[in-house]
């Protein structure tokens, strides 16, 4: 049995070594078979060499990832309880990031057992390791910057799993991470920073564009793809120049671009902010470039073939064509010919984009096409992609109360669908625009009023900005709200 002197005599000499930073001594003092046990746990993964070490190896690698971007710049020994071939021992320490500066100070617990060998066999360490987590945090963002820089997916999914901030901007460029991997084409790295939580619609702080946009300027299909799968939105438009992604793969002669995009709905009828159409502008772009003229010319024929498709599928649409000029008859044997009911329109950058003719029908106020619609099987809260509203909110929006009595008694319908752009429900739409009778028929069927849009604003704080405090939409809003 080893001794209490012993074993106070074996654990002060080893940590005299660790203090005056002695390795060989270190490892003099442990047996073969040394348990080097410090509290690894899924919240400090960020500290390189919390973990369980087996053998001197393991001793060696764990300070080696220790020193590896910090110093301990103090070291003391404060208290040691033993017991036979048990030691408890209380140290301070204070170390400094090489990087940041940044210094933390803490305590901790450490108990080791003594073989008969006169060894150290079982190391283990307790402590709060809350100020090393922020220690080896400081400069975390430069890592992550630096790794998606680097291509580096593994580092990239490591430095997100240890606290970086997916959404972190590059100071000197304004882009962020994301934006950073898309403009390289690492469709990995994006992928792993989408998982981590990253913003698809971030923009930049130069020139406002997404990472979307950042993609198609370097041209890799499967970041762009990646992005879009996300739900990165196809024609969003870069306010300091009005340029969405396609405009941009056709500037940067990207076809297959081109051509993904084509098929995933982007608008080929839009504008730059400068004054050119789209097709002024790959005018443009066809008479200023003498190299990679072929890749526009290619572009171009995709641009045709996506036109002359969506004229097909526009003449092809003739319950679309019917409901649009109000044809109630023409509605009815078309649908009982088997139309798709629910077929949207496609995008030309018009008002009828992505829209089903049950949303035209309501907006335009074709009750008679509404029934036979809806006799038909029409989705009643489908909902379009320009304010992300449903038939109830194009009901009530332009005044039609006898189609919105129509859509209320509908199975299934939502009276409470909050429209993406504002918050609204169809309660607020109809209050903002004053029409009071729709407001009645939705208050009647149950349509809820506590509901706030993306003002904070409630459908009686809508009805106090529109009518006069006497009107007597208040007391049903009062009376629905009990």
């Amino acid at each position: 049995m080893v001794e209490t002197a012993r074993t106070r005599e074996i654990v002060t000499r080893l940590f005299a070594d660790v203090a005056s930073g002695d390795l060989p001594g270190v490892l003099a003092a442990l047996g073969e078979d040394i348990v080097f046990d410090l509290p690894g746990n899924e919240f400090n993964t960020v500290i390189p060499n919390l973990k369980t070490w087996h053998g001197k190896d393991g001793v060696i690698e764990a300070f080696r990832l220790r020193t590896l971007n910090t110093d301990v710049v103090e070291f003391e020994q404060r208290e040691m309880i033993v017991e036979g071939a048990r030691a408890f021992v209380l140290n301070y320490q204070k170390i400094v990031h090489r990087g940041t500066g940044m210094a933390v100070s803490f305590e901790f617990t450490m108990s080791l057992t003594v073989g008969e060998d006169g060894l150290i066999h079982e190391w283990r360490a307790f402590f709060d390791s809350a100020p090393e987590i922020a220690l080896f945090r400081s400069d975390i963002q430069q890592r992550l910057v630096a790794a998606v820089r680097d291509r580096d997916e593994e580092a990239i999914r490591v430095l997100l799993r240890d606290g970086a901030d997916p959404g972190h901007r590059e100071e000197s460029t304004g882009l962020t991470v994301l934006q950073i991997a898309a403009g390289l084409g690492h469709a990995a790295g994006v992928a792993a920073l989408l998982a981590g939580g990253a913003d698809v619609h971030g923009v930049d702080t130069n020139a406002g564009c997404t990472a979307l946009h950042k993609a198609v300027q370097n041209g890799d299909l499967a970041t762009v793809r990646t992005l879009v799968e996300a739900g990165a939105f196809v024609d969003a438009v870069a306010p300091t120049t009005g340029h969405t992604a396609l405009m941009d793969a056709l500037w940067y002669k990207w076809p297959d671009v081109v051509a993904y995009l084509l098929d995933a709905g982007a608008g080929v009828n839009l504008g730059t902010h400068y004054g050119f159409s789209m097709k002024e502008h790959f005018e443009f772009e066809l008479n200023v470039n003498s190299l990679g003229k072929d890749k526009l010319l290619e572009a171009e024929k995709l641009l045709r073939a996506r036109e002359n498709d969506d004229e097909r599928r526009i003449s092809e649409q003739q319950l679309m064509a019917a409901t649009s000029s109000g044809e109630t008859e023409q509605v009815e044997k078309l649908l009982a010919a088997g139309a798709e009911v629910d077929a949207r329109f496609p995008v030309r950058n018009g008002f009828n984009d992505l829209h089903t003719p049950l949303l035209v029908a309501t907006r335009d106020g074709h009750l008679a096409i509404v029934r036979a619609l809806l006799a038909a099987g029409a989705d009643v809260n489908a909902t379009e992609p320009t304010f992300g509203a449903c038939p109830l909110h194009k009901a009530v929006y332009n005044g039609h109360a006898d189609i919105t009595a129509e859509l209320v008694g509908a199975p299934g319908v939502n009276l409470d669908f909050q429209g993406a752009t504002n918050g609204y429900t169809p309660l607020h739409d109809a209050l903002w625009h004053g029409y009071d009778d729709c407001a009645r028929i939705l208050l009647q069927a149950g349509a809820r009023t506590d509901l706030v849009g993306h003002d904070g604003k409630t459908p009686l704080d809508i009805a106090t900005d529109v009518f006069d405090a006497g009107h007597p939409v208040f007391d049903l809003l009062r009376a629905s709200a009990a």
